[in-house]
């Protein structure tokens, strides 16, 4: 080596086995260890974590280094997480080295539309979400939170984010000695901690149980302090909604959000009164919608009509003016506007709490009205509706007699002898603003708006001249129960109505009164209603489990075709269409849903599509002919409406279908999926819009060269790409596989060869001698005239497709089945001809031992079908010399117990 040219760095792998060893072997004294500990850890420190992972990786695998090495070498890469930027570092060197990420990129570049694999997400939530020896799960989780929620907001590479929620939603927080607080022995949850409880306190200082609202003034030092400001406010809001979003539980969702309740409905609420607010007011408002729309908290099984609304419904509907909580030892928040118009949270002086502590008529009023078009755009409130109503109609109409009860259930609040009047303002505008939203919802239960309407006519009648206004309003209410096109008199309902002719008439009599007309005009509608009734049968019977089905599945389709449900309550959906789908209702349109189900496959989050599968797979139960024939016409797509991914997913689907009802995979509806897989597999498939697309690509992409040639004045340089002879190879495989002339994909040609297969397989009687047959000529076609290399994963699965067949002969026989075809003779002979030249000539490995396996089957099939078949085990039946038959307890010839007998 030439003088002044220094040497060169050796590289990081031998720099921390030179140095390790120095560090840490115990033959070494500790002054000497000492030092090289300190140049050791320095290199630590020194090199990037992309450098030092995969060198770390290398050492500590089984029987690299010496243990006294491995130990600190195992330390250092798992506390690498820790550092800056570690946990995306961490995250993309999983990815990169996990099996199942072999050639996904390249392939997900091609179509797929992910760059990450379950297997391989899953692997890093389980590295990440595991605090490494010698760290506690406090320090642990503290310190990759934040960039944990860095990659949630979207500030790192792609798909990050997905990741991020991955790992924060299934990982951590599903875990229960991490993320759920209150199960463990300590009742400490260090991963709730880390990542929810700081999102939580910003958005509510006090999130303990059984906190009030503001209800008066407390005593507190003069001069506020803010707690939060409106922009961290905004950045837990879109935190929490990208948790949520992005990683789709319903049961996390519901954990997150339960506790806010009453925080998202003040924010949710808040007047829009400056452009400042609009963001945390949309996404409060998004997070209420959600958490309402998962919340199921009334009571199951009571169809008696007297069910109360729903405890959210209720809580928010107690605290309509919610804007704070106590905080203790003479303290509270609250959310007040700042100086720019936005919310921010900041604690009160007295002062300011008696201020914020008076009525405030237009608070209430756009309160009210926040109510009412929150219940009509969350559909599961709509059945609250009408008890809520009725409730305040009691507590506003009914008469105050002592002796009196209430005739039906309703909600009862402490008595107060002093009128409470923010109280009676917020029910009396409660309900008139849900007259004016849902008028169509309020009298959802007819017969305890009947039960109400009989009490209140019945005290006028018992000398209640006093209240008119009162007996007014209940005619009212009973003019709009009778003109409900649901209404029909029930016999539940039928004394109620003929209780109230009486009073009706008193009142039509009394012409003194307004309401006069009012009582006859229902009297006369009340006698309509009963003829029509009497001519026209109902031709079935309504029950309460069948209405209680229509909701469902109602709200079902809402979640499922609302633009605006977020993935939470998409998932929501899919599992309450599940039930009724299960329960085999009757309100269920099998061909919508179909239909419904088939677009919601091309769905971009990898969970709820999964789900749509089991949806599928839950359908074809019942009507398994519907869902095959609906995948099968979308997967061949003859008007070429959807992309390689859809159709692959399309493909996934139906093979689930199929081998959940592989009985049912028989006659027309076999052969009109066989068909279709077939002309899918061949090669004649023809797509003429895909190919003048391609061509248009073509033509883009040349001209894009001819202009980058031009701008460098010659041939464009490959910067940054390893351009060895096998990355060429893998080039040319995956650039063949796309449509060339507007032929089929090779992908899903052999996606189609597959599910034929396993089709054969899973009833081979279904499917029938002469397309069987045809499958395999495609087959051996695919192997004799398509050898080319990028075709290698079409003849891999023409051969697994013989092999299915032939295994379908082997457990065909095995079962007893008579088929009437099978492979035999020249058959036989051309098939095992041909396979012997594909294990000898072909040039993909797998082709090649995918060979050799089915020769092996067709031999094995061969001897079993000249040996006869076993009915049953073989038993010992009778013992030579003795009268014992094993198999029989109570032989008369023996008495029925066992005998000796003596023998030479």
């Amino acid at each position: 080596m030439s003088q002044g040219v220094p040497s060169k760095k050796p590289p990081v792998v031998d720099e921390l086995l030179q140095y390790g060893k120095l560090a840490f072997d115990p033959k070494f004294s500790e002054e000497e260890r000492a030092p090289n500990r300190q140049k050791f850890n320095a290199i630590i420190e020194s090199t990037g974590n992309l450098t030092l992972m995969p060198a770390l990786n290398l050492l500590v695998q089984p029987g690299r280094t010496e243990g006294w090495l491995r130990a600190p070498l195992i330390s250092a890469l798992a506390k690498l997480p820790l550092r800056q930027r570690g946990v995306q570092d961490t995250i993309e060197f999983v990815l990169s080295v996990h099996p199942s990420s072999a050639g996904y990129n390249t392939v997900a570049s091609a179509g797929r539309g992910s760059g990450m694999t379950h297997e391989a997400l899953n692997a890093s939530s389980k590295l990440l979400s595991t605090p490494p020896t010698g760290v506690s799960p406090e320090v642990w989780f503290s310190g990759i939170a934040p960039q944990l929620f860095s990659l949630l907001q979207g500030e790192g590479e792609p798909e990050m984010d997905r990741a991020a929620a991955f790992i924060i939603g299934f990982g951590i927080l599903g875990r229960k000695a991490y993320g759920a607080p209150g199960t463990t022995i300590i009742r400490s949850a260090p991963g709730w901690n880390a990542l929810v409880k700081p999102i939580l306190s910003s958005i509510d200082p006090s999130p303990a149980e059984g906190s009030k609202g503001l209800d008066g003034p407390i005593k507190l030092r003069i001069g506020p302090r803010i707690l939060t400001t409106s922009a961290t406010l905004a950045r837990s809001l879109r935190q929490l909604s990208s948790l949520v979003t992005i990683h789709p539980h319903p049961s996390l969702t519901k954990r997150l959000l339960s506790p806010l309740l009453l925080p998202l409905w003040s924010m949710s609420s808040w007047p829009p009164e400056v452009e400042s607010t609009d963001e945390i007011r949309r996404l409060a408002t998004n997070l209420l919608k959600t958490l309402l729309h998962l919340s199921s908290t009334k009571p199951t099984g009571q169809h008696n009509g007297h069910s109360p609304i729903s405890s959210d419904l209720n809580t928010i509907f107690e605290n309509l003016l919610f804007r704070g909580r106590e905080l203790g030892r003479g303290k509270a928040w609250k959310y007040v506007k700042s100086v720019d118009g936005s919310i921010e949270i900041r604690e009160f002086s007295e002062e300011e709490a008696r201020s914020y502590s008076e009525t405030d008529l237009l608070a209430i009023d756009a309160a009210a009205e926040s109510l009412a078009n929150l219940i009509k755009d969350v559909p599961e409130m709509h059945a609250d509706v009408s008890p809520l109503f009725m409730r305040l109609c009691k507590e506003w109409l009914a008469t105050s007699q002592a002796d009196s009860k209430p005739s039906i259930t309703i909600h009862e609040r402490p008595k107060n002898p002093r009128m409470d009047m923010e109280r009676s303002l917020t029910e009396a505008k409660v309900m008139q603003k849900l007259m004016s939203t849902i008028p169509e919802k309020l009298v959802d239960n007819s017969s305890q708006v009947l039960e109400l309407v009989s009490k209140i006519l019945l005290d006028f009648e018992h000398g209640g001249e006093d209240q008119e206004d009162v007996s007014a309003i209940a005619l009212s209410l009973l003019n709009l129960v009778l003109s409900s096109p649901n209404f029909c008199e029930t016999p539940e309902t039928e004394p109620v109505m003929k209780g109230l002719e009486q009073p009706l008439s008193l009142i039509a009599k009394r012409p003194n009164l307004e309401s006069a007309t009012t009582a006859q005009n229902l009297l006369m509608l009340m006698k309509f209603r009963k003829d029509i009734e009497e001519l026209e049968a109902a031709p079935t019977v309504i029950t309460d489990q069948l209405i209680e089905d229509r909701k469902s599945y109602g709200l079902a389709l809402q979640y499922l075709t609302s633009a605006e449900s977020p993935p939470p309550v998409r998932v929501h959906g899919l599992e309450t269409l599940g039930v009724l789908i299960r329960s085999r209702s009757s309100v269920v349109d099998i061909p919508a849903i179909v239909v419904l189900l088939s677009s919601l496959l091309q769905d971009g989050e990898e969970y709820i599509y999964l789900r749509v599968i089991k949806s599928f797979i839950e359908l074809s139960q019942r009507h398994p002919q519907a869902a095959m024939k609906d995948l099968i016409e979308r997967y061949v797509d003859m008007n070429e409406d959807s992309e390689l991914d859809r159709r692959l997913r399309f493909g996934e689907a139906l093979l689930q279908v199929i081998e959940h009802s592989a009985a049912a995979f028989s006659g027309d509806v076999a052969r009109t999926v066989t068909e279709g897989l077939l002309s899918v597999a061949g090669r004649r498939g023809y797509r003429p819009k895909t190919e003048k697309e391609k061509e248009k690509k073509n033509k883009l992409k040349r001209k894009k060269d001819q202009e980058a040639e031009d701008a460098w004045d010659g041939e464009v340089p490959q910067l940054g790409e390893d351009l060895t002879p096998e990355n060429e190879i893998i080039s040319q495989i995956i650039s063949g596989w796309e449509s060339k002339r507007g032929i089929e994909d090779v992908r899903i040609r052999a996606s189609a060869l597959s599910i034929l297969g396993f089709a054969i397989e899973a009833n081979v009687a279904g499917v029938g001698s002469h397309l069987i047959s045809t499958a395999v000529d495609l087959s051996i076609h695919i192997l004799t005239l398509e050898a080319e290399i990028e075709k290698g994963i079409l003849r891999r699965s023409a051969i697994l497709m013989i092999m299915s067949f032939v295994r379908a002969l082997d457990t065909a026989r095995s079962e007893g089945k008579k088929l009437a075809f099978g492979l035999t003779g020249k058959s036989l002979e051309d098939v095992r001809r041909i396979l012997k030249y594909v294990e000898e000539a072909d040039n993909d490995g797998l082709v090649q031992q995918h060979a050799r396996d089915v020769i092996e089957g067709l031999q094995m099939w061969q001897m079993n079908s000249l040996l006869p078949i076993q009915v049953g085990q073989t038993e010992i039946e009778q013992l030579a010399g003795l009268l014992v038959n094993p198999l029989r307890r109570d032989d008369a010839s023996i008495g029925g117990r066992p005998r000796i007998e003596e023998i030479e």
